[in-house]
């Protein structure tokens, strides 16, 4: 009888602590939203969040997929242009590593058995410590603080994409969401075409960049504009979308197009949505008038049909190549300005052209002076006595280039070995999971060739959705294919 009057006691008194717990931290918002309305509310957000991915994470982490193209930008300072999307996938992140740590630390230490991860640290360490040796430790700081905001979505992919059915999931996420972004980007560059050419680029400047992609940059935009193009004798406004410029729209659609096709080829379901969202996603990478793009989806697509060529059917293999034959002929009738553009990539007395090869050739001057360490992180502009603020839109125009002038020669091997171990993987799994494994072929091969004409790591959202697939491609034993 006494123990049991002792048990009563012990809950009352736990239950009464908890109310005065929770009484506690109502009335401490209440006096905050007092005093300090802004901060309170904001915490409060935060609180809600870190319950809703501690109870909901796995969830918690498809919605963030979905939300990355089109997160909104927060203006810290005149200066800092912090894209909500780092915060919560940091947020994320640790709330995963508390729960694993707490319930299933074995999870954590399996992760490093892979060579993708310990790839991706590496690299990571490279970049932390050439900070030591910066001109400008602050801005190598800065671009640090955008990897390991970002990184961590490679591990959670990993994580999370255990099974066929989770990586199905993942995937229509993926085409869904580039596929809305597509439909906003179309939207834009059709409305010059009502609106007129200037009318709409002020309108996107002023009131739509400094929403996705910071007030800093907006400013940036405008006075380095990349925006518009002259092709056919004709001057257009790029498709843009929510990103700061074309070149990074068409990475981020370039990542998602072989999953399409792919998915297209192999799923029984939704397949005319499917060859909707692929021509979707293929025009509007054209009206970025990217040659980079460009290149880089001829390369993805024709590893992802050598990867699946031997697979499919007679009636699917016509099918695909009378939609190629389609595709052929209305870009050989209707549009001249888009095939003048790719084949001035060729041209290399082309005025961008000879300026990025001698841009090209200046990085490997630098690069001579200090081939082992590089000249720091972030630090390429100042190492050309280019005077200018952090956000500058000086770069090789050439990922490698800039890993190489940056982090040095074993920077770029690193680097070198992370694509190398993902593609080794999603080659030899190319028959187990065709649809993951292809699509990650077909998506890291587009990076690798539009990464020799432009530098997307540094892009919040395309640095995103390339952890993503690395994630995707470390996906190596499948449970429950097909």
């Amino acid at each position: 009888m006494w123990s049991q009057l002792l048990k009563i006691k012990t809950i009352f008194i736990k239950k009464t602590i908890n109310w005065l717990v929770v009484l506690f931290f109502i009335a401490l918002f209440g006096l905050g939203l007092v005093y300090f309305f802004k901060p309170a509310v904001l915490a409060l957000g935060f609180f809600i969040l870190l319950i809703v991915f501690w109870r909901y994470t796995e969830v918690s982490f498809l919605v963030l997929v979905a939300y990355l193209p089109f997160h909104l930008a927060l203006n810290l300072a005149p200066d800092i242009d912090l894209l909500s999307g780092r915060l919560l996938i940091l947020m994320l992140f640790l709330v995963w590593l508390a729960k694993q740590w707490l319930f299933n630390k074995e999870k954590i230490f399996n992760l490093f058995k892979n060579q993708n991860v310990i790839a991706l640290l590496f690299f990571l360490l490279m970049a932390l410590v050439s900070v030591f040796w910066a001109q400008n430790q602050i801005w190598a700081s800065r671009k640090i603080l955008v990897f390991i905001s970002v990184f961590p979505l490679f591990f959670l992919t990993s994580a999370f994409i255990d099974n066929w059915s989770k990586a199905k999931r993942l995937i229509f996420i993926i085409i869904s969401s580039a596929a809305f972004s597509a439909i906003i980007a179309l939207t834009q560059f059709l409305l010059q075409f009502v609106f007129g050419r200037q009318e709409i680029f002020s309108f996107w400047a002023k009131n739509i960049v400094p929403y996705f992609s910071g007030a800093s940059f907006a400013q940036l935009v405008l006075n380095n504009p990349s925006w518009l193009v002259e092709s056919g004798g004709q001057v257009f406004l790029r498709a843009i979308g929510l990103f700061p410029d074309p070149h990074m729209l068409a990475f981020y659609l370039g990542l998602a197009l072989p999953f399409c096709l792919v998915m297209f080829v192999f799923e029984k379901k939704y397949r005319w949505w499917l060859l909707i969202a692929f021509c979707l996603l293929f025009t509007v990478l054209l009206l970025t008038f990217s040659r980079g793009g460009y290149l880089g989806v001829l390369g993805g697509l024709l590893v992802v049909f050598l990867a699946v060529w031997p697979q499919i059917r007679n009636k699917e293999r016509k099918f695909i190549v009378s939609v190629f034959l389609m595709g052929v002929v209305c870009l050989a009738f209707f549009g001249g300005s888009v095939t003048g553009r790719f084949f001035s990539s060729f041209n290399l007395s082309e005025g961008s052209n000879l300026g990025r090869l001698q841009i090209w050739q200046n990085s490997w001057e630098i690069f001579k002076e200090k081939p082992i360490g590089g000249v720091g992180l972030g630090n390429y502009s100042l190492a050309l006595n280019f005077a200018q603020d952090y956000r500058n839109p000086v770069t090789s125009h050439n990922l490698y280039f800039d890993i190489l002038v940056e982090l040095g020669v074993f920077g770029l091997l690193i680097w070198l070995w992370l694509f190398g171990s993902a593609i080794k993987i999603s080659w030899q799994n190319r028959k187990s999971i065709p649809v993951l494994a292809v699509g990650s072929l077909g998506s890291l091969v587009y990076f690798l060739t539009h990464s020799f004409f432009e530098t997307a790591i540094f892009n919040p959202t395309v640095l995103a959705f390339l952890m993503i697939i690395l994630g995707l491609a470390n996906f190596s034993k499948p449970k429950d294919v097909y």
